[in-house]
């Protein structure tokens, strides 16, 4: 018997597949079919768009065995196991609820939801399901930054003392369509992009306590309508008592997509620049106990979690880590566990970005309000 015979298919059904995130998702479940170690095989059964012309346009271009223009009746089908959302964030409750009400599996890109009564549905919905659910935190899965939780979590650099965080590029400049209006995209880059470092901040060093925020909004025309933040920084408190700086933006030229964090600690440090993401910098202090020499480019070896070659200098792009993402919710959709990061984990960084918001507003420390309390 082969062992595409022995495998289990799961019918993956796309809403909103035919944008750049879609896009990324439609190549992720292929490579995730390749490179998950389970028995259970995604398959691309359909996508979804309100256009029915721009669905048929995408299933061709990236392989979906189907296209439609009904949401609810693809979910509401008995051969669909996986429902991925990928539409603007305002439509994701009535999308992810429905689906869990039906028994399916559930991944949601990030953020989850927009208005804080829209992402109280979702977690009621997810504790309720008997289905899986993931959020898109796929920059966690880079085979650096997995081995950089690891350093931290084994007590390599001791007891983190501050960690800065950063994401900078330069969208912002161009069409950001949706993304530009609270009522679809939520808070902006806050939540677009600062909500991946504050994913990175809770997987390597721990939750947050507090933030103390500024955020800004800078038009570059007299038509420029946009009513969210493209930028801010602030500081916070781990639940651990360390400090951390956090920075972003969406209006900062020649940076696409720039991911840099650096981690102190009573014994050492950390580094990773997204730019060089085949590698984690790590220093150590020497047996003395002095600090002397300087950082070491460590590449990640073969057999890392998240390593698809020799070692992470063979490989590391986009792709990949959001690959692992899939392969990472296929294995807990097999062995009935939770993955890094399911639906109530993003309610717990949405909690945060609500918390930059409050804070910049009213110009104070500010706890983030847990959902499902």
């Amino acid at each position: 018997m082969s062992a595409m015979a022995d495998s289990k298919e799961l019918k993956v059904a796309i809403i909103g597949g035919a944008g750049f995130m879609g896009s990324a998702h439609s190549k992720s479940w292929a490579l995730a079919a390749l490179q998950t170690p389970t028995d259970v095989k995604p398959v691309k059964a359909v996508v979804v768009e309100r256009d029915l012309d721009l669905a048929l346009a995408t299933a061709e271009k990236f392989g979906w065995a189907e296209a439609a223009d009904d949401w609810k009746a693809i979910v509401d089908r008995d051969d669909i196991d996986i429902i991925d959302v990928v539409t603007p964030p305002h439509m994701h409750a009535d999308i992810v609820c429905y689906a869990l009400e039906r028994g399916k599996h559930v991944f949601c890109e990030k953020p989850i939801a927009n208005a804080r009564e829209d992402v109280e549905r979702i977690v009621t919905a997810a504790r309720a399901a008997s289905g899986v659910t993931a959020i898109g935190f796929n920059y966690r899965h880079n085979a650096s930054i997995q081995y950089a939780a690891h350093l931290v979590a084994s007590g390599a650099i001791g007891d983190v003392i501050q960690a800065r965080f950063e994401y900078h590029q330069d969208d912002a400049f161009s069409d950001m369509g949706w993304r530009r209006y609270k009522a679809k995209g939520g808070s902006g880059a806050s939540s677009d992009i600062g909500s991946h470092i504050l994913d990175l901040a809770h997987y390597l060093v721990g939750g947050i306590a507090e933030v103390n925020a500024s955020l800004t909004t800078v038009t570059l025309s007299d038509d420029d309508d946009s009513d969210v933040d493209d930028g801010g920084a602030f500081l916070a408190h781990f639940d651990t008592g360390a400090l951390g700086i956090f920075s972003f933006s969406q209006k900062s030229h020649g940076n696409f997509a720039h991911i840099r964090f650096e981690i102190d600690g009573t014994e050492g440090g950390i580094g990773f620049d997204w730019n060089q993401r085949d590698v984690v910098r790590v220093f150590r202090k020497a047996a003395d106990g002095r600090s002397q020499g300087g950082f070491v480019a460590t590449p990640v070896a073969a057999g890392a979690p998240g390593v698809w070659f020799g070692s992470s200098s063979l490989g590391s792009g986009y792709l990949e880590p959001s690959t692992n993402l899939m392969v990472d919710f296929l294995g807990a959709i097999e062995g009935g566990d939770r993955p890094q990061g399911d639906l109530e984990h993003g309610a717990r960084i949405q909690s945060v970005v609500d918390a930059v918001w409050k804070s910049a507003e009213t110009r104070t420390w500010v706890a983030p309000e847990p959902f499902g309390a």
